[in-house]
């Protein structure tokens, strides 16, 4: 009775163990995989496939991912001579899921003999400059206000810095909460004319140069263009930002 039993889980085991690893995609009516072959191998040739193909200065900062495999192929070191792998990536989107198309190939005749995916999730953190703290409208942005963060840049819509000192002397449009990214969305250059400051209207053309009073309808930074009402006609002017007092024709 044992010796029965024994052969019965034989039986079982020969049988539905092949089938259960070997499932795959049916190429001239049979299923064809190989087993075993490790995930971390497949993982790095399905990383650098992807990374291949992305013009990117941000590649250092990659995260990949959320790796479900479907077949384990086996390469060994007898069946590479015959075998060779294949990965392509269609849908290379720089953030989300994407899917890998693995194909096994006949080293002599480039036929297919085995097809199967991988997916697998990108996402890419970067160190871009954020608010160390909640900033205020119209405040004017200190070294200390700015501090360094990994986001994930498909995930700012408005844009990042990636370097603190390009933001710190900028001036916040509106409230800026704490870990925000600071960009040109939500920060401006220092505005040193406000709206309804008096300024000197400067208008050189030719050797001509011509001084008179208005008043300005804009704030702005230096070499902003602001719109200015000139005093004396009512006309108005769209002016380049000289200094906090003077402002030229354009």
């Amino acid at each position: 009775m044992l010796k029965k039993t024994t052969y019965a889980v034989i039986f079982l085991v020969s049988v539905l163990l092949p089938g259960f690893f070997c499932r795959g995609y049916a190429l001239n009516g049979k299923k064809q995989g190989f087993t075993g072959l490790k995930y971390a191998y497949l993982k790095r040739m399905v990383i650098k496939s992807y990374t291949d193909k992305i013009p990117l200065k941000f590649k250092k900062y990659f995260n990949f991912s959320n790796f479900a495999y479907n077949i384990p192929f086996e390469i060994t070191a007898k069946n590479a001579r015959v075998y060779s792998v294949k990965v392509e990536i269609n849908n290379l989107k720089y953030s989300g899921y994407h899917t890998a198309l693995i194909k096994i190939l006949d080293k002599k005749n480039g036929e297919i003999i085995g097809i199967d995916d991988i997916t697998f999730k990108t996402e890419i953190y970067a160190p871009v400059a954020v608010a160390s703290e909640s900033i205020g409208r119209f405040q004017i942005i200190k070294p200390v206000d700015v501090k360094i963060s990994y986001k994930n840049i498909p995930g700012l819509n408005d844009g990042y810095c990636l370097k603190s000192k390009k933001i710190a002397g900028r001036e916040a449009k509106f409230f800026i909460g704490s870990g925000t990214a600071l960009t040109n969305a939500n920060t401006e250059r220092r505005r040193i004319i406000n709206f309804g400051d008096t300024v000197n209207i400067v208008y050189n053309k030719y050797g001509l140069v011509l001084k008179t009073k208005g008043i300005a309808l804009q704030a702005g930074a230096l070499n902003s263009l602001i719109r200015v009402r000139n005093a004396a006609s009512g006309e108005i002017l769209n002016c380049m930002v000289k200094s906090n007092k003077t402002v030229a024709v354009r």
